[in-house]
């Protein structure tokens, strides 16, 4: 049985509010965010949100601030993957890069949103296809710390590994990602 996907197009104008996207976020060992951001797009393989960067989380690349507070994201969770991808957008307007988070596929919750366990890993994607690895020391902490099992630090390596590649062929963002956004203008 095919489901059937959802377009949300924001108007101004109207007094209906945009959908709402639940999305549990876990970090372990014990901390669970649950983020209620705009839903753009939902389908049995993607469900794309929209909000902004409201923690003090920053990246500098190039001697220039990507992300920061204030920044808009549209992110793409895309379902039985072991990464999210996130664009960003400057105070300007302006494509700063994608914020690729290694994290587990995305689970079902019941009210439609989603649950990922966030994997310490993060990898900065800039337009033009350069990247920086983020993170990488965390990782390794929360290893040791024993947070995250041998398994889960192997997927997110092996999963940064993957992401890496597809960037250095010039396949970045995946295609769904890539279809998504010239279909929805992102």
């Amino acid at each position: 049985m095919k489901l059937k996907s959802s377009l949300t197009k924001r108007n101004e104008t109207s007094w209906e509010s945009t959908p709402k996207l639940h999305l549990r976020y876990i970090r372990l060992p014990d901390q669970v965010l649950d983020i209620y951001d705009d839903l753009i797009y939902k389908s049995e393989r993607v469900i794309v949100g929209k909000s902004q960067i409201t923690s003090a989380h920053s990246v500098t690349f190039d001697g220039e601030a990507v992300l920061a507070p204030g920044f808009q994201i549209v992110y793409f969770e895309l379902m039985g993957r072991w990464f999210t991808v996130g664009k960003i957008r400057d105070l300007r307007g302006r494509h700063t890069g994608y914020y690729c988070d290694i994290v587990t596929p995305p689970k079902l919750l019941d009210d439609g949103g989603v649950e990922l366990i966030d994997l310490f890993l993060d990898l900065w994607v800039s337009p033009d296809l350069r990247f920086k690895v983020l993170d990488e020391e965390e990782l390794e902490s929360v290893f040791v710390k024993g947070w995250i099992t041998k398994r889960l630090y192997d997927m997110a390596k092996t999963e940064l590994r993957k992401l890496i590649t597809l960037v250095e062929k010039g396949s970045f963002p995946p295609y769904s990602v890539k279809y998504l956004e010239k279909r929805l203008c992102l």
